[in-house]
């Protein structure tokens, strides 16, 4: 199958899923720019915390944008990342930024990502119909 889907229309699932990824921006940013004091916690783990964030906004940005390339969608994840990171890490407030709260993030975008990439792959060995 081809990288680039052509769809016509927006579904409503489309618009629910570009309406979930918005809103889970903001959120990561928020959790990642506000004083630690004021983030609550929802996994005992901060790296839990990081993959499960960015596994979400890969997953509702595959949903809600169909016509980009995972490639193209990937990158511009990571890249969000490594700015929060950057971010964080020249904030007084926070703790340091780390490494590994970023390789989570990535973790997060290739995991969500990985069932899409094989679906495509076994496609790819179909056998043609005669």
């Amino acid at each position: 199958m081809s990288e680039n889907r052509q769809v016509q229309n927006p579904t409503p699932w489309m618009i629910a899923a570009l309406a979930a990824g918005a809103w889970g921006v903001i959120a990561v940013v928020v959790a990642s720019l506000a004083p630690p004091s004021l983030v609550p916690h929802i996994f005992y783990s901060f790296h839990v915390e990081h993959f499960v964030a960015f596994y979400g906004l890969a997953f509702v940005a595959a949903a809600g944008l169909p016509r980009q390339p995972l490639t193209t969608l990937s990158i511009g994840l990571i890249a969000f990342a490594a700015v929060l990171e950057v971010i964080r890490m020249l904030t007084p407030e926070h703790r340091l930024s780390s490494a590994e709260d970023l390789v989570c993030d990535v973790a997060g975008v290739l995991v969500a990502y990985a069932p899409i990439l094989l679906s495509r792959f076994r496609e790819s060995f179909a056998r043609p119909r005669i």
